[in-house]
């Protein structure tokens, strides 16, 4: 029988506040994510997003101590679903292009889904972080190419880092033009994929081909 009293009470504590701070890192991101649709990411302040929040301006730096922390958290929970996409066997039988053209595919599918709110994440992260610098893209990415070669699958000599960083550029790249024009300009999903493509050909063997005459 679980026992009970002050002691068990004590170790519950923990998993309540974390559930609440969690609950309200939600309702923050909610609240900023909705502001930076309606009015763009540079005419938001932190004191507006209290406010939509219905909290404390303190509280809004306890969660995210600068504005553009809202961009990264907006990037790890589409990478968090797309992560969630794959198959549960990703590090062992799956093929890479599987892998990734199922992460791809999610990514392109989010996006697509809710465009405003991509329009105003990404934006704000053009012009106001480093997007390709270091981005955690990448070094997911280049977790899925590492196993693969490691695998056996890619060419021993393939640098897990390189290809990752081509494959976030490109993701990234892609997702900058689909966002500057309107009305929309392509299938995000489709010039995801076909992009995709030609970085595999590059990546995997190869059958061979006749030598020219």
């Amino acid at each position: 029988m679980p026992s009970s009293g002050p002691s068990s009470d004590i170790e519950r504590r923990p998993d309540r506040r974390t559930r609440g701070r969690e609950r309200r890192r939600d309702a923050l991101y909610a609240a900023a994510a909705t502001l930076f649709v309606e009015r763009g990411f540079d005419n938001t302040t932190v004191d507006d997003i209290a406010e939509r929040a219905d909290v404390a301006r303190a509280t809004v730096f306890n969660h995210f101590r600068r504005k553009t922390d809202f961009v990264d958290e907006w990037s790890a929970r589409r990478r968090k679903r797309a992560f969630e996409a794959l198959p549960a066997d990703k590090f062992t039988d799956t093929p890479l292009r599987t892998v990734l053209v199922t992460y791809f595919t999610e990514l392109g599918r989010i996006s697509t889904a809710s465009r405003a709110e991509t329009v105003a994440f990404m934006s704000a992260a053009v012009h106001q972080t480093n997007v390709l610098g270091r981005p955690e893209l990448a070094t997911e990415l280049s977790r899925f190419v590492a196993h693969a070669r490691d695998a056996g699958e890619l060419d021993p000599q393939t640098s897990p880092r390189r290809v990752g960083l081509l494959l976030a550029a490109t993701y990234f790249a892609t997702l900058t033009a689909w966002v500057v024009e309107e009305p929309i300009p392509f299938d995000l999903t489709e010039e995801l994929l076909s992009s995709l493509d030609i970085l595999l050909s590059g990546i995997t063997p190869q059958p061979d081909q006749p030598a020219e005459r």
